[in-house]
């Protein structure tokens, strides 16, 4: 296995809704298998040969290289997610392709409070910067974690009659950790939650 490391998580965060974040009051969102192979044989056991070491390129050449992948990833996550506020929580299902299905099954809860509320976004919410923390590769498939800073600045939450119901006072930026996974160029978001830390918007 490969692996990159950058810095140590820190698992003293908290997760955080996505749409919860940004109004007065919160909303509500929402064994293994053992098996037993008993086999009676007469013959000797064959241990087949070794498999050579893999002479296989990194998935990613850089550290750079893998953290572009996973902004560009989360940055298309971001784009179709603001457009669904914007349309007032409809059609969640465009947010699928970029998410794990627990992310998804979260994230859907979001979308329908929001239009279960009559509420609407205004604006769009943007990466102004990420760091990576590690990422490592198996097979095929690779696993990136970073801290993304997303501005919330110039962006507002307008219920049915467009009044504003976003709390003047809050943060203008928030920093998330998140974990993608997949192949290069096929990124989905696998986990997320907001980040204490802010060093990652510089």
């Amino acid at each position: 296995m490969w692996v990159q490391c950058v810095e140590n998580s820190r698992p003293d965060a908290a997760p955080l809704p996505t749409v919860g974040a940004m109004l007065r009051r919160p909303l509500a969102l929402v064994v293994p298998v053992l098996v037993l192979a008993l086999v009676g044989c007469s013959t000797p056991t064959v241990i087949p040969p070794a498999a050579p070491p893999s002479d296989e390129a990194p998935l990613f050449a850089t550290d750079e290289e893998a953290l572009a992948a996973a902004t560009a990833a989360y940055e298309e996550f971001l784009a179709v997610s603001s457009q669904i506020l914007q349309d007032g929580g409809a059609e969640p299902e465009r947010a699928r392709p970029y998410l794990s299905e627990s992310v998804y099954a979260e994230e859907r809860a979001g979308y329908e409070q929001f239009s279960q509320s009559g509420l609407r976004l205004i604006g769009q919410s943007q990466i102004t910067n990420s760091v990576l923390q590690q990422w490592s590769e198996s097979s095929v498939t690779a696993e990136i974690i970073a801290y993304f800073c997303v501005s919330l600045e110039g962006t507002d939450v307008v219920d049915s009659s467009g009044e504003s119901v976003v709390n003047a006072q809050r943060p203008v930026q928030s920093v998330f950790e998140i974990v993608l996974g997949g192949m290069p160029g096929d990124l989905v978001v696998e986990r997320k939650q907001i980040w204490s830390d802010d060093s990652a918007c510089g």
